[in-house]
């Protein structure tokens, strides 16, 4: 169109005015109007673009990884310009609906740049340092933020994509226009996050995986090599992208084609690279009654392991049985959804929180703290017991796990049967048990031994078993 021949125009000369200033003096002038005023009317076109898209933008931003402590690839937000103020939606708030306002303006730095000076939830949710205390936004201890930035290097300004460059990050961010109200928009993003429920996809035909990790936002692809009668199928990465959710599935930061240009890789491995790198795509389509991911021509069918189970199916009754003959009636309620659940019934001062792997559809019991009794904090302590030894960590990396008693689904999917494996270990030291102890000015202070803090008058839960749902 005219317009965006024009805006390319004003935004190549924007940013050669350095060059300008080593003309020859008695040069005829390149251009008929003032830098400043080129500039001016560039930093304008960009803005009547951000501002006529009737519904608005879908802006799909990276973290920068590198300088952050959080690894969480990318999200989405949808924004909405007038000429002085932009309304942003976020992943980040409880309500897909719930909407910020705030003012924004377009400078200039070595380039037209947009800037979210002006404090806004969603645009500073990721680009806020945070210390030793919470900051305003729930989070501690990232003391370079989350990733983010608020302010932008404007690259590209066209009706049907912005592309922008953060200015402290360096990441490139994509703005393109909505085709529907920015909170539609955003809760169809939010059920694409909390629908999309396999992390593995295969297409032996082509010796090709893909593994999601769901909570960093990373796709890996590999090199598959099916299983045979002897051995397990084999992956080897070839390579990982940060990705953020869309409407349909996920985008990457990067096509096929760009991250795997030139790469060479051992002999055996190179006909997938060569296959993946001729993709020029950055948009991999889910789809959930098929259960694939669709990329090109490719549909890749989404791979179960043996024993998942969806998030919802585990909420409910059950009995909790350890120690060879001992039982308790618990409760799963939901805590975060896809994410975990409180366990109820151990004790009415506490309810420890039990995790949910999405990649497994399993169930995990870390150590964790309970809660605070005379002058001491309470610790569900993972433990190694056995009948030569034993071993108890207060610490939230270990713990144990649940695996489906698949005849017991069979049988009836309704009331099945968990049992009780180890998870996260040291070394040698399988978890099998829990115990209660007591953290004092950071050290422990031994068992606990206030009787209202105990699960049926005992500080120990030795061997667990089974987690059988009524």
């Amino acid at each position: 169109m005219k317009h965006n021949r024009i805006l390319s125009f004003l935004l190549m000369a924007a940013l050669t005015v350095a060059a300008a200033a080593s003309c020859v003096k008695d040069r005829e002038p390149a251009f008929d109007k003032k830098p400043t005023v080129r500039m001016q009317e560039a930093l304008k076109a960009c803005q009547d673009i951000l501002v006529a898209a009737p519904n608005g933008w879908a802006m799909y931003q990276f973290m920068n990884e590198e300088n952050t402590t959080a690894i969480h690839g990318g999200y989405m937000v949808a924004l909405k310009f007038t000429t002085d103020k932009v309304t942003a939606w976020g992943e980040m708030c409880s309500d897909p609906a719930t909407s910020y306002t705030s003012l924004y303006k377009m400078t200039t730095d070595d380039g037209p740049v947009l800037s979210f000076d002006d404090n806004n939830y969603v645009l500073h949710y990721y680009c806020t340092p945070s210390g030793t205390s919470l900051n305003g936004y729930g989070q501690t201890g990232h003391y370079q933020a989350l990733g983010g930035d608020f302010e932008f290097l404007i690259l590209e300004a066209k009706a049907e994509c912005v592309k922008l460059k953060g200015k402290r990050g360096g990441r490139t961010y994509y703005l393109f226009p909505l085709d529907k109200a920015p909170a539609t928009f955003m809760q169809n993003v939010v059920n694409m996050r909390d629908g999309f429920y396999i992390s593995s996809f295969i297409a032996p035909e082509k010796n090709l995986s893909v593994t999601l990790d769901m909570e960093n936002r990373h796709i890996v692809f590999n090199h598959y090599t099916p299983a045979t009668a002897t051995e397990e199928a084999i992956e080897k990465p070839v390579v990982e992208l940060p990705f953020v959710y869309t409407e349909t599935g996920i985008f990457t930061n990067r096509t096929l084609k760009k991250a795997l240009s030139g790469k060479s890789v051992d002999a055996a491995l190179q006909p997938v690279v060569d296959y993946l790198a001729g993709m020029d795509v950055q948009d991999f389509v889910w789809n959930a009654t098929a259960q694939t991911l669709s990329f090109y021509d490719l549909a890749m069918t989404g791979n179960l392991p043996a024993g998942w189970l969806a998030y919802d199916a585990y909420a409910g009754d059950y009995t909790l049985t350890y120690d060879s003959s001992k039982s308790i009636d618990v409760t799963l309620e939901v805590l975060e959804n896809r994410k975990s659940f409180r366990m109820t019934g151990l004790n009415a001062n506490f309810a420890p929180v039990v995790n949910y792997d999405l990649a497994s559809g399993s169930l995990y019991l870390y150590g964790q703290t309970l809660g605070e009794v005379d002058g001491n904090v309470v610790w569900l302590c993972p433990w190694w017991l056995s009948t030569a030894s034993n071993s108890l960590w207060r610490s939230t990396k270990y713990g144990m796990r649940t695996s489906l008693d698949q005849a017991s689904y069979t049988a009836d999917p309704a009331h099945f049967v968990l049992n009780w494996t180890a998870g996260p270990s040291v070394a040698g030291k399988p978890i099998n048990s829990f115990i209660l102890y007591y953290e004092k000015d950071g050290a422990s202070a031994g068992k606990v031994t206030n009787s209202a803090w105990l699960v049926k008058g005992d500080y120990r839960m030795q061997y667990l078993n089974t987690l059988t749902k009524k």
